[in-house]
């Protein structure tokens, strides 16, 4: 019965330090990818906040140009029109807003 649990930790001892090897080289790579993982997080959240000061800067630049539109807009009346040389229409005609399409109402089936 010893002989059996001495040959049993020889063997052991024997890949004693293939184990050893194995288990540093695996944390050695869990360290590497943690540290990669880390770093594109990182990378990640700073194009995010720059992309975040893109968008507050468009978004003013946005308001600023609507805000210019609806007071051009505002300043457009018949008056304008006639002193830019603009004439009343002869023959006035509209756009029907009737569906060109047919269809059947439920009540007529």
């Amino acid at each position: 019965m010893t002989q059996i649990i001495a040959d049993n930790i020889n063997s052991m001892f024997r890949y004693k330090e293939k184990v050893f090897v194995f288990l540093v080289l695996g944390i050695v790579i869990t360290a590497s990818v943690y540290i990669f993982l880390v770093q594109k997080a990182i990378v990640n959240v700073v194009e995010r906040e720059k992309i975040t000061k893109e968008i507050r800067k468009r978004s003013t630049s946005v308001s600023e140009l609507e805000t210019k539109y609806f007071s051009i807009k505002s300043s457009v009346n018949i008056e304008l029109a006639h002193a830019k040389g603009f004439k009343d229409a002869e023959v006035v005609s509209y756009i029907s807003k009737k569906p060109i399409t047919a269809f059947v109402s439920y009540n007529e089936l």
